[in-house]
């Protein structure tokens, strides 16, 4: 009951972020606490630019999703669908080492296998992966993952709706 609790909570924070993203909303840092110090290393114009739904510009099977957090971090979600019941989905916080680059040192991976209608088994793979997500270039983003090296060689493209193809 706490995986399909915790599951559901998941998807509530997804379709939230699309609605977000749906009405054009600016990906801003929050004003208050450390927040200061990501802009001092962040622009707004370049939050903007990290902010957003991007997709493997080859098979665009995979995902990311860049948000502001708390304290001038960011959200990273990724996913990657291996087929029509299952997709691997990393969840991390991040925050900006340059103005190229979030760096991230808690990375969850898990494996999601979906029934008919919710998900029906989430599997823990790894916990506190490291990494980072680089911009190379303006329309261009790159990820690093640590671990299994999953996102070498790709890069992502901003997504051109976040409605088109779902995760």
């Amino acid at each position: 009951m706490g995986t399909v609790l915790k599951s559901a909570g998941r998807l509530l924070v997804a379709l939230s972020l699309l609605a977000v993203a749906q009405f054009g909303a600016a990906c801003a840092l929050p004003e208050s606490g450390q927040g200061a110090s990501a802009q001092g290393i962040l622009s707004q114009e370049r939050i903007n630019e990290f902010c957003g739904f991007w997709e493997d510009s080859g098979t665009k099977v995979v995902r990311i999703n860049v948000t502001t957090a708390e304290e001038g971090w960011f959200g990273l979600e990724v996913s990657w669908r291996r087929n029509s019941r299952q997709v691997d989905m990393w969840t991390m916080t991040a925050r900006p080492v340059s103005k190229d680059t979030l760096e991230y040192a808690d990375c969850s991976h898990y494996l999601l296998t979906y029934g008919d209608q919710y998900i029906e088994k989430e599997e823990v793979l790894y916990q506190n992966g490291t990494g980072r997500v680089s911009l190379v270039g303006k329309d261009t983003l790159t990820w690093q993952d640590d671990q299994e090296h999953k996102g070498d060689g790709l890069l992502f493209v901003p997504l051109s709706s976040p409605l088109g193809g779902g995760l």
